[in-house]
């Protein structure tokens, strides 16, 4: 009897090894569902939040054109419409919508007069009076004008400013003298094939 009560203890002990490891396996698979689902959730309201900003973004891409075209109305009155009422009303209304795309999000792509490429859109080219910076080199891809504003959406570009870079003269010339200079300096290399018949036979 002796024997056999011990052989059923052990039997006992091991199946109750047995649910506890099924046990901790459970909660730890419980403890994967939750964190999946908890990823979801952050997925899912991360989407939302992206779609909600597109269609921010897609609306003020529409609204934009129209905003030009009130400011170029303004830039464009005369000084005796100036001081009309009907001129000061849509002044303040371009003032509040201002105010309200940029608590969209919306900002104006500052204009510094350096052309950045990954902020401007170069409409036009011209060539532009010699000029240094103030290290002596000559200055290049200078903005001349801005012909349409651009703006970013939290930070992202909505629209690049389009904008009429300058080509310094200058500079111009010294890189192209420069890829000259380079072709003459390879020629005279002695490293350079000679075509010539003084080589020794």
């Amino acid at each position: 009897m002796g024997k056999k009560k011990t052989e059923d203890f052990e039997k006992l002990q091991k199946e109750l090894n047995s649910v506890k490891e099924l046990s901790v396996q459970m909660e730890n698979q419980l403890k994967r569902a939750v964190a999946d689902y908890h990823n979801l959730e952050k997925r899912v309201a991360e989407g939302r939040s992206e779609l909600t900003k597109w269609g921010t973004g897609e609306l003020l891409a529409k609204l934009l054109p129209v905003l030009d075209h009130l400011e170029q109305a303004l830039g464009g009155a005369s000084e005796e419409e100036r001081q009309s009422g009907w001129f000061k009303g849509a002044e303040l209304a371009v003032k509040e919508l201002n105010q309200v795309l940029q608590s969209e999000g919306l900002e104006q792509i500052a204009v510094d007069g350096q052309f950045d490429p990954n902020l401007h859109e170069a409409v036009d080219v011209r060539e532009m009076p010699p000029s240094l910076d103030s290290s002596g080199e000559p200055k290049d891809n200078k903005i001349l004008k801005v012909v349409r504003k651009g703006y970013t959406l939290n930070g992202k570009i909505l629209r690049p400013s389009a904008v009429v870079v300058g080509r310094n003269v200058i500079a111009s010339e010294e890189k192209q003298s420069g890829s000259e200079a380079n072709i003459d300096q390879i020629a005279a290399s002695p490293s350079a094939p000679r075509n010539d018949n003084g080589g020794n036979t």
